[in-house]
Protein backbone atom coordinates (compact mmCIF):
# COMPACT_ATOMS: atom_id res chain seq x y z
CA UNK A 1 0.00 0.00 0.00
CA UNK A 2 0.93 3.62 -0.50
CA UNK A 3 -0.27 4.76 2.43
CA UNK A 4 1.58 1.57 4.95
CA UNK A 5 2.21 -1.71 4.74
CA UNK A 6 0.06 -3.82 3.27
CA UNK A 7 -3.13 -2.82 2.29
CA UNK A 8 -6.31 -4.43 0.34
CA UNK A 9 -7.65 -3.38 -2.72
CA UNK A 10 -11.09 -4.05 -4.78
CA UNK A 11 -10.80 -6.66 -7.75
CA UNK A 12 -13.70 -6.26 -8.86
CA UNK A 13 -16.24 -3.04 -8.79
CA UNK A 14 -17.77 -3.18 -5.49
CA UNK A 15 -21.27 -0.46 -5.05
CA UNK A 16 -22.30 1.22 -2.75
CA UNK A 17 -23.92 -0.44 0.47
CA UNK A 18 -22.38 -3.58 -0.64
CA UNK A 19 -21.13 -5.70 2.81
CA UNK A 20 -17.42 -5.60 2.02
CA UNK A 21 -16.51 -7.27 5.60
CA UNK A 22 -18.88 -8.82 8.10
CA UNK A 23 -18.30 -8.54 11.70
CA UNK A 24 -18.57 -11.98 13.72
CA UNK A 25 -17.17 -15.18 15.25
CA UNK A 26 -15.59 -16.36 12.52
CA UNK A 27 -13.79 -12.94 11.38
CA UNK A 28 -12.96 -11.27 14.91
CA UNK A 29 -11.34 -12.17 18.02
CA UNK A 30 -13.12 -10.52 21.25
CA UNK A 31 -11.21 -10.54 24.58
CA UNK A 32 -11.41 -8.74 27.67
CA UNK A 33 -8.65 -7.07 29.76
CA UNK A 34 -7.83 -10.07 31.20
CA UNK A 35 -8.27 -12.27 27.99
CA UNK A 36 -5.70 -9.80 26.23
CA UNK A 37 -3.30 -9.37 28.75
CA UNK A 38 -2.80 -13.29 28.89
CA UNK A 39 -2.56 -13.86 25.30
CA UNK A 40 0.25 -11.02 25.33
CA UNK A 41 1.66 -12.65 28.37
CA UNK A 42 2.85 -15.95 25.99
CA UNK A 43 4.20 -14.00 23.43
CA UNK A 44 7.66 -11.99 22.66
CA UNK A 45 7.48 -7.85 22.99
CA UNK A 46 7.99 -7.91 19.32
CA UNK A 47 4.81 -10.14 18.90
CA UNK A 48 2.86 -8.79 21.26
CA UNK A 49 3.32 -5.13 19.42
CA UNK A 50 2.17 -6.88 16.47
CA UNK A 51 -1.08 -8.56 17.53
CA UNK A 52 -1.72 -4.93 19.46
CA UNK A 53 -1.65 -2.83 16.34
CA UNK A 54 -4.30 -5.14 14.22
CA UNK A 55 -6.51 -4.47 16.99
CA UNK A 56 -9.35 -2.14 17.15
CA UNK A 57 -12.03 -0.71 19.20
CA UNK A 58 -15.56 -0.11 18.83
CA UNK A 59 -18.24 0.50 21.15
CA UNK A 60 -16.41 -0.78 24.64
CA UNK A 61 -15.23 -3.94 22.50
CA UNK A 62 -11.72 -4.26 21.77
CA UNK A 63 -11.51 -7.07 18.59
CA UNK A 64 -8.53 -8.72 16.78
CA UNK A 65 -9.17 -9.25 13.29
CA UNK A 66 -8.73 -12.39 11.72
CA UNK A 67 -7.41 -13.02 8.37
CA UNK A 68 -6.46 -10.45 5.95
CA UNK A 69 -9.63 -7.57 7.10
CA UNK A 70 -6.40 -6.89 9.69
CA UNK A 71 -4.84 -5.08 6.69
CA UNK A 72 -7.03 -2.36 6.12
CA UNK A 73 -5.43 0.85 5.91
CA UNK A 74 -7.02 4.59 7.55
CA UNK A 75 -8.09 7.23 5.64
CA UNK A 76 -10.00 10.48 7.03
CA UNK A 77 -9.51 11.89 3.86
CA UNK A 78 -10.58 9.08 1.14
CA UNK A 79 -12.07 6.51 3.72
CA UNK A 80 -14.81 4.60 0.87
CA UNK A 81 -15.44 1.71 3.17
CA UNK A 82 -17.52 2.08 7.07
CA UNK A 83 -20.85 1.53 8.46
CA UNK A 84 -23.65 1.33 6.23
CA UNK A 85 -24.02 4.92 3.85
CA UNK A 86 -28.05 4.25 4.70
CA UNK A 87 -28.25 3.26 8.29
CA UNK A 88 -29.12 -0.20 7.09
CA UNK A 89 -25.98 -2.31 8.26
CA UNK A 90 -25.54 -4.01 11.74
CA UNK A 91 -23.02 -1.18 13.06
CA UNK A 92 -19.96 -3.12 13.28
CA UNK A 93 -19.24 -4.50 9.73
CA UNK A 94 -17.80 -2.54 6.70
CA UNK A 95 -19.79 -1.47 4.03
CA UNK A 96 -18.77 0.61 0.72
CA UNK A 97 -19.59 4.49 1.30
CA UNK A 98 -19.86 4.76 -2.13
CA UNK A 99 -19.19 2.80 -5.47
CA UNK A 100 -15.54 1.71 -5.29
CA UNK A 101 -13.78 1.04 -8.08
CA UNK A 102 -11.16 -1.86 -9.29
CA UNK A 103 -7.74 -1.50 -7.77
CA UNK A 104 -9.34 1.47 -4.89
CA UNK A 105 -7.55 0.33 -1.97
CA UNK A 106 -10.10 -0.60 0.81
CA UNK A 107 -10.20 2.55 3.51
CA UNK A 108 -11.36 3.12 7.03
CA UNK A 109 -11.30 6.44 9.42
CA UNK A 110 -9.84 4.85 12.26
CA UNK A 111 -10.35 7.87 14.13
CA UNK A 112 -14.19 7.10 14.71
CA UNK A 113 -13.56 4.22 16.38
CA UNK A 114 -13.83 4.61 20.44
CA UNK A 115 -11.08 4.36 22.57
CA UNK A 116 -11.11 1.74 25.44
CA UNK A 117 -9.17 2.79 28.50
CA UNK A 118 -7.36 -0.22 29.33
CA UNK A 119 -6.51 -1.23 25.60
CA UNK A 120 -4.92 2.21 25.08
CA UNK A 121 -2.54 1.79 27.93
CA UNK A 122 -1.59 -2.08 27.04
CA UNK A 123 -0.86 -0.46 23.87
CA UNK A 124 1.77 2.34 25.52
CA UNK A 125 3.13 -0.33 27.46
CA UNK A 126 3.63 -2.53 24.79
CA UNK A 127 4.95 0.83 21.83
CA UNK A 128 1.93 -0.27 19.61
CA UNK A 129 0.22 2.57 18.04
CA UNK A 130 -3.86 1.71 18.81
CA UNK A 131 -5.95 2.81 16.05
CA UNK A 132 -7.05 5.39 17.48
CA UNK A 133 -4.00 7.02 18.05
CA UNK A 134 -2.46 6.04 14.23
CA UNK A 135 -6.30 7.51 12.85
CA UNK A 136 -5.73 10.67 14.99
CA UNK A 137 -2.02 10.98 14.20
CA UNK A 138 -2.72 10.65 10.07
CA UNK A 139 -5.39 12.83 10.65
CA UNK A 140 -3.11 15.85 11.59
CA UNK A 141 -0.61 15.76 8.66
Amino acid sequence: SPIAGVGLFATQPIPRGTVIWKCDDTTVNTYTEVSLFEKISKLSGAEAKELLIHIYTYEGKVMEIKGDGKFWNHSHVNQNTGNHPDGLGDGESEYALRDIEVGEELLSDYSSYQPVGWFEEMCKKYGASSCIEIGTEFNNV
